[in-house]
């Protein structure tokens, strides 16, 4: 079951980019999700940014990603667990997934975000998340676009405040 180690998302700039954190943990392996205000003053970058998606991002979008809080501290990340930190079996995956899913809600209603872009850093983090986009999500997202980039790892989310 998730511990979720924070009470509210801890605000704080990244440059000119205000970013919000929020930790957990599950079976003892500490986690943090990030959230990064996409910029859509910059003319030139939100371009690029909505072409990637697919739409027109609006005002309140997010970058999103998680990690294990040790590799964020060592600035080594989504280096893979040792075998002796991976969590227990289908418990541990289903577990990591609620607290996701619960976060990035709470994220959205704190925030009223209206889009969300995230990357897989890896092909097994791609199938977690596309597990993940079969459940159901929509109290969250009203729409999901998956398979964006090079590699086809991105996704696109779209919430009901869009």
């Amino acid at each position: 079951m998730p511990v979720y180690l924070s009470q509210q998302f801890l605000e704080f700039p990244h440059g000119d980019i205000l970013c919000h954190r929020f930790d957990f943990s599950i079976q003892g392996n500490q986690f943090l999700v990030l959230f990064s205000t996409i910029d859509v003053d910059d003319a030139v970058y939100h371009d690029f940014r909505s072409e990637e998606v697919g739409f027109k991002l609006p005002t309140n979008s997010y970058d999103v990603k998680f990690d294990r809080v040790e590799n964020f501290d060592s600035g080594d990340f989504y280096k893979p667990p040792s075998k002796e930190q991976c969590g227990n079996g289908r418990a541990f995956v289903n577990d990591l997934a609620d607290a996701l899913e619960t976060i990035i809600a709470l994220h959205c209603n704190t925030y009223k975000a209206k889009a969300y872009f995230a990357v897989a850093e890896s092909q097994k983090l791609k199938r977690f998340y596309d597990r993940i986009l079969q459940t159901d999500l929509d109290h969250i997202l009203c729409e999901a676009t998956t398979d964006l980039g090079e590699e086809g790892k991105g996704y696109a989310f779209k919430t009901r405040y869009f």
